[in-house]
């Protein structure tokens, strides 16, 4: 009786330490890289949902949000799909290519899984276009208690302008497409 018991605690513990060993290595290797992260900046269109449950966050629409691809080029929907980015020299994202396999990106290059691919259709010519839109990974900013009335300030009067909606997502970018979002801020200028 005695062995199965220690047995049981034995397994117990080492559940909860393989449980535990996904995300410490994760922050390890966010917060000490044996490379210095690319930081890329992105334009996103933010919107301020009232959801009690979640607490204070706002949804972002991320741009870019589509690519176009070579003709017959086809993504599973529901697969594994990775956009490589390349850095602009104003320091805004550009995407360049999808993938669906890991083996078909550099190993310099930089990239992120997304959801949501499909292909885009144009209803005024019937017809399917040669571009795929996709959901980056980020596409929620949870805030500070103490900085979010602010921010919902700042998106307010964003709201009723009828330009400089956009504002600017920064994001770090590690190797293994680990990326970490780093600041939301007001857009400064037209990219």
């Amino acid at each position: 009786m005695k062995m199965r018991k220690n047995v049981q605690i034995f397994l117990y513990t080492l559940s909860l330490a393989a449980i535990l060993w996904y995300p410490a290595a994760t922050i390890l290797k966010i917060e000490f890289p044996k490379e210095p992260p690319v930081e890329m900046k992105f334009a996103v269109r933010a919107v301020d949902p009232y959801d009690p449950l979640r607490g204070r966050y706002v949804r972002l629409t991320v741009f870019p949000n589509e690519i176009a691809v070579p003709e017959g080029r086809k993504f599973n929907r529901m697969g594994k799909v990775f956009l490589v980015l390349e850095k602009k020299r104003d320091g805004f994202a550009r995407a360049v290519r999808l993938a669906e396999d890991r083996g078909e990106i550099a190993p310099e290059e930089i990239f992120v899984k997304v959801g949501g691919v499909y292909r885009l259709y144009n209803p005024k010519n019937n017809e399917w276009k040669n571009a795929w839109h996709f959901t980056l990974p980020f596409s929620f900013f949870y805030l500070n208690e103490l900085d979010a009335p602010e921010l919902e300030a700042e998106l307010l009067n964003r709201s009723r302008s009828t330009k400089d909606k956009d504002m600017v997502l920064t994001v770090q970018f590690f190797k293994d497409g680990l990326f970490a979002v780093k600041k939301l801020e007001a857009q400064k200028g037209k990219k």
